[in-house]
């Protein structure tokens, strides 16, 4: 999958993935994608560069749920 800009639908929201820009001369993280929703950034996502988009979106859904709970209604 290419490393640009994607929504992901969860429970009616819409979340932004998009790469996580580093200082990769300087820095030895691994790179990642910075979710966030609205303006608020929610947190980071490993890149894993085998997966399609349709299993990005299934994996980043995953780890929402993980991190937010279940919504009522």
């Amino acid at each position: 999958m290419r490393p640009a800009r994607h929504f992901v639908e969860w429970h009616g929201q819409t979340f932004l993935a998009e790469p996580l820009k580093t200082l990769s001369k300087f820095s030895s993280l691994p790179p990642l994608w910075a979710v966030s929703r609205g303006r608020e950034f929610i947190g980071t996502l490993p890149v894993v560069r085998e997966e399609t988009t349709k299993e990005f979106e299934a994996r980043c859904a995953r780890w929402i749920e993980e991190l937010l709970g279940r919504t009522s209604g």
